[in-house]
């Protein structure tokens, strides 16, 4: 949010026109957390910023500008020696267990209604089918 307003508040016409380094931006401080400097210096940044909105043009390019210092973009993960830890020995168990997650008398009852719900479609379905049949006989006889 700090890096938003920084560079909200210069009004950003584009992305030539920014500073290359940013007191506010995480991505420059090597992943450590920050520096004491950064952080008083962040301070001060946020009490000389004024409150104002930023531009709805400028959003797309201040995104940009905060993503064009971080080498990737995606989350791999945890770290290889975690993964590498994890015992797999009771996956097969737990899958199984899976399968039969909803009883055995459920899963009947439910193909029972199945049944009997195609059956009572059948039925409407003819009913429409003499029902039209009707209606053309009364026009036909009047």
């Amino acid at each position: 949010m700090d890096f938003f307003l920084y560079y909200g508040c210069q009004g950003v016409t584009d992305s030539q026109d920014m500073p290359a380094e940013n007191p506010t931006d995480p991505a420059q401080d090597g992943g450590n957390g920050g520096s004491q400097f950064q952080r008083d210096e962040l301070q001060s940044l946020e009490s000389s910023i004024p409150t104002r909105s930023i531009d709805a043009d400028d959003v797309l390019k201040i995104l940009k500008e905060f993503l064009r210092d971080f080498p990737k973009l995606r989350d791999e993960g945890p770290p290889r020696e975690i993964q590498d830890v994890r015992d797999n020995s009771k996956d097969g168990e737990y899958w199984e267990a899976l399968t039969r997650i909803i009883p055995e008398r459920t899963l009947k009852l439910w193909d029972a209604l199945g049944a009997a719900l195609l059956e009572y479609h059948k039925v409407l379905t003819r009913r429409s089918e003499l029902f039209s049949e009707a209606t053309r006989l009364q026009r036909q006889n009047s």
